[in-house]
């Protein structure tokens, strides 16, 4: 498959989710730019390239601050060594370890993502009647989504672009692929939130049920 393609197809899904969405429904209409149909592996597998690019970014940018930092000290008439070691700042530890995991474990919770969102678009689907092949749906969903990771390369503030647009073309695979109504697109993207609380208010109860023998 050609690289060069897979990333041009990537760069559209960003751009108009809604007229991919639509060119992967009905191949047959319009005779503009269609993009290639990607799966959700594959879209995974493009977004990891952003993912490398941002922990070398963050990477090269920890290493000016250090070089900066230490240029000011030396300079400075005030010996701050004596005050001041670098070595015993743990932020920089942290940044180097989380940029290096970032690029181990993407591809792995990535996974483990995809599946989550196939069971759950599914289930949505076949609550909602849906027609058509759910699995190719929610696929074509899934892979538009991560065409968000692009804004990885961002500085700053590429991770909440990232997160913001990554809802906003889910919301658009829902309303397009599963003809989900606006407040139903919303209520399915905050899926994991509404698990994640339902999970903590078990887990409090069964604490307190606990305390009590």
């Amino acid at each position: 498959m050609n690289t060069i393609a897979i990333f041009h197809s990537y760069f559209h899904y960003l751009i108009h989710p809604f007229k991919t969405h639509e060119s992967f429904m009905y191949p047959d209409l319009g005779d503009g730019y269609k993009p290639m149909r990607l799966n959700p592996y594959e879209s995974l597998t493009a977004s990891w390239f952003f993912v490398i690019i941002n922990a070398i970014f963050r990477m090269i940018t920890l290493n000016f601050m250090i070089v900066f930092l230490l240029d000011l000290l030396n300079d400075s008439s005030v010996d701050y060594a004596r005050f001041i070691n670098l070595t015993e700042f743990p932020s920089l530890y942290f940044i180097v370890l989380s940029s290096i995991l970032d690029i181990i474990f993407f591809p792995l919770f990535g996974f483990f993502v995809i599946q989550f969102w196939e069971a759950t678009i599914k289930i949505y689907g076949n609550l909602l009647g849906v027609s058509g092949d759910l699995a190719e749906k929610a696929s074509d969903i899934i892979a538009v989504s991560y065409s968000s990771h692009l804004f990885k390369i961002v500085p700053v503030f590429g991770s909440p672009l990232q997160s913001l647009s990554g809802m906003i073309l889910m919301y658009a695979g829902l309303r397009k692929q599963l003809n989900a109504s606006p407040v139903l697109s919303v209520c399915i993207i905050l899926t994991p939130v509404l698990i994640l609380m339902l999970l903590a208010s078990f887990l409090v109860i069964m604490s307190l049920f606990i305390m009590q023998f």
